[in-house]
């Protein structure tokens, strides 16, 4: 039997239409929406209220349906993907980031544990920064620069972000400069007041949102420049610290392919 778990932000538990919404979400997510991904993870845009200005165009996130023992961790030990990603929203704008207003989680259980997780959360219609740093040869010094003024925003702020990727970096131009958003955001650590992030910690916070090298060594300088740092010594260890994370990617990759090949295998037989 499934049995639902429901949290609203305070700003829409008095809204009927939001309410309704939630209540029903599972069965009007599998028969309705705008799918804009579907993977692992799915994610649709709803229209709740033409008249509202977040509630005209509603992204939900279903995340994955977890495994065996990732639905006893997330039943009892660990707050699931979708908890975490409602409260780090608030948190966000609490410093001053931005990222798309939370509206409401569910946790769907079946048989006394959890299954499917569900985010909602107004929309940011806004291109990533893959468009103009990865896909544009060459890339966009400005937004380079910018890119790294910002990364130095969530960490002087004791942010965090382990999905700081080029997909998950939304830009907003601004003049001739820009300003960024975040999304995905269930991934996140924030520092106790008081406590700052190693040097290595946010160099090695910079390594996954691009694989380009040139890249990448700009916007180290960059960074390092703002904060006063040594460039060179700075850029050497930060090379050393992505080519480690890179390899260690490329070998994960590769065992999970091994093991899905196996696993394939083993289920023809």
């Amino acid at each position: 039997m499934k049995s639902l778990e429901i949290t609203i932000s305070p700003e829409y538990k008095a809204n009927i239409t939001v309410r309704r919404f939630i209540e029903k979400l599972p069965e009007l997510f599998e028969a309705g929406g705008e799918t804009l991904y579907s993977d692992r993870n799915i994610i649709k845009r709803f229209t709740l209220d033409e008249s509202d200005e977040i509630l005209r165009n509603v992204i939900v996130k279903r995340y994955k349906y977890p495994n065996f023992f990732q639905r006893i961790a997330y039943s009892f030990f660990r707050k699931t993907k979708a908890e975490r990603a409602f409260y780090n929203a608030g948190k966000l704008r609490s410093a001053a980031i931005s990222t798309p207003r939370e509206i409401a989680y569910l946790k769907q259980w079946h048989r006394g544990l959890f299954g499917y997780g569900f985010f909602v959360s107004g929309a940011d219609d806004a291109p990533p920064i893959c468009d103009r740093l990865i896909e544009l040869d060459p890339f966009d010094r400005v937004m380079a620069d910018d890119f790294a003024s910002f990364a130095i925003k969530l960490h002087e702020a004791g942010i965090l972000d382990h999905d700081l990727n080029s997909t998950n970096v939304l830009y907003h131009a601004a003049g001739a400069h820009y300003h960024f958003s975040l999304i995905d955001i269930n991934r996140i650590d924030f520092m106790p007041k008081g406590k700052t992030i190693s040097r290595d910690d946010c160099l090695e916070n910079l390594t996954r949102f691009t694989r380009k090298m040139d890249l990448f060594e700009y916007v180290i300088r960059c960074y390092a420049e703002k904060r006063n740092w040594d460039i060179p010594s700075t850029l050497n260890r930060a090379i050393k610290i992505k080519r480690k994370h890179d390899r260690q990617r490329k070998h994960r990759k590769a065992f999970l392919r091994a093991l899905r090949r196996l696993c394939f295998r083993r289920r023809r037989r």
